[in-house]
């Protein structure tokens, strides 16, 4: 199976947000999803269902949904693999859930750290420190992403 890199919901909307330091590198790793359909020694980039789902959510709840509709298009536009979430998924979840109760990890991201697992995925790029927490996943933080593609 090739190398596949999972793709936080923070890199795309850091990417379409206001100004902030990691607008340009979280820009810079969607052009190059749409350059290459790859990201270096990564590989191919993914997400799962829950992204785009997380994506949608949040821009509802700004009322700008068809910015969060717009953004779900491109994703797809990319022809990004978008994962599903399995009842495994979930059943790793929980596992996860367990181990880590004590740091109050983000649901979400147990359930992106689970759908990784469970599908042999190594990396995600993203910019939500709580990533780093867990020890089954390794994060590349988008700027540092940036820097390897330059070195």
């Amino acid at each position: 199976m090739k190398n596949r890199v999972f793709i936080d919901t923070s890199v795309f909307m850091y990417a379409r947000g206001k100004d902030h330091p990691l607008k340009e590198p979280c820009s810079n790793i969607i052009l190059a999803m749409a350059k290459d359909g790859v990201l270096g020694h990564y590989g191919a980039p993914v997400v799962n269902a829950e992204v785009l789902q997380e994506i949608l959510y949040r821009y509802v709840m700004i009322e700008k949904g068809d910015i969060g509709l717009s953004i779900c298009r491109d994703i797809e536009a990319l022809e990004v693999d978008v994962l599903p979430v399995t009842k495994d998924d979930m059943n790793r979840t929980f596992e996860l859930f367990e181990r880590y109760k004590s740091k109050k990890l983000p649901p979400r991201d147990l359930i992106h750290s689970a759908v990784m697992i469970n599908n042999g995925i190594a990396h995600i790029i993203s910019a939500d420190k709580h990533f780093d927490t867990i020890k089954e996943v390794k994060r590349v933080r988008p700027e540092q992403y940036a820097r390897s593609q330059t070195s």
